[in-house]
């Protein structure tokens, strides 16, 4: 029955996640954001890239290029600010020490938290290739579904680990989501969304395979390409292996953070 009480944990952690996320965001707004960030997103970097075309700095197949790449990138608004908006609502609430003073096991429980956002990652990539598809010509007729749905899921799970890392943070520092601004933003320029890694200088090229994001892009535009999920499996471990890592460090960060700010007094501090 003990081994039993993690798992238990791990799901209902995600289910309540889930319900409270519409005791400040309720459905027609969520369902906005869905719709409007994705094709904003999408759209701004698209027009660049055909304006990029026309002067004849670009090839034509950059427009799929960064629609397929600014589509994996949406999941990152889930993964990252959303993961990291759990603790740092529960501190703004004031009910973040009641939840620590629960004596439940504390990584099923904030690990359980992340994975609603998980699945709300991937319906924004879902709406996003939508997008990709009907209003900006991408060809996803070579697409191995197989391969790209878990490519999709699995750089979902580990940005989530990716976020928790950050989220670490939101026991000690004020405002977190500066942390979740500037990572964002990072993940632009290193993660290969609207230009190639290999374009980057060398020496920072480097930063750009710490972040999970980076394989997952990757992988998903292997298997719009019609590479199967064997072809793609390296770069699917790669990631994996990264987003344990970030868990792991997400988990100690957390930890480390809990004790500091119980000792500063800090996990009631807004």
């Amino acid at each position: 029955m003990n081994l039993l009480n993690p798992i238990r944990l791990f799901f209902s952690s995600a289910v309540f996640s889930f319900k409270a996320q519409f005791g400040w965001l309720n459905p027609p707004m969520w369902f906005t954001m869905k719709v409007v960030m994705p094709l904003s997103q999408m759209a701004f970097f698209v027009f660049v890239g055909q304006f990029l075309i026309t002067t004849g700095n670009a090839r034509p197949d950059i427009i799929a290029y960064m629609a397929i790449g600014n589509s994996m990138m949406m999941l990152s608004w889930n993964t990252v600010f959303s993961v990291i908006n759990i603790t740092s609502n529960d501190k703004w609430d004031g009910t973040l020490p009641l939840m620590l003073a629960t004596p439940a096991h504390r990584l099923p429980v904030f690990v359980g938290r992340a994975m609603v956002h998980v699945l709300d990652g991937m319906l924004s990539v879902a709406i996003s290739f939508a997008y990709a598809l009907f209003l900006f010509g991408v060809n996803f007729g070579n697409t191995n579904t197989l391969a790209l749905i878990v490519a999709v899921f699995l750089t979902s799970f580990t940005m989530a680990g990716f976020g928790l890392l950050i989220g670490g943070l939101s026991f000690y520092y004020r405002d977190p989501m500066v942390f979740a601004n500037i990572f964002t933003f990072i993940l632009l320029i290193f993660s290969g969304i609207n230009f190639p890694v290999q374009a980057l200088p060398q020496p920072l090229q480097f930063i750009s395979y710490i972040f999970p994001l980076t394989y997952g892009v990757d992988a998903g535009r292997k298997a719009i390409a019609g590479q199967t999920l064997f072809d793609i499996a390296p770069l699917l471990g790669q990631m994996l292996i990264v987003g344990f890592i970030s868990i792991i460090l997400g988990y100690v960060f957390f930890i480390s953070f809990e004790h500091v700010a119980r000792k500063t007094g800090r996990i009631e501090a807004v």
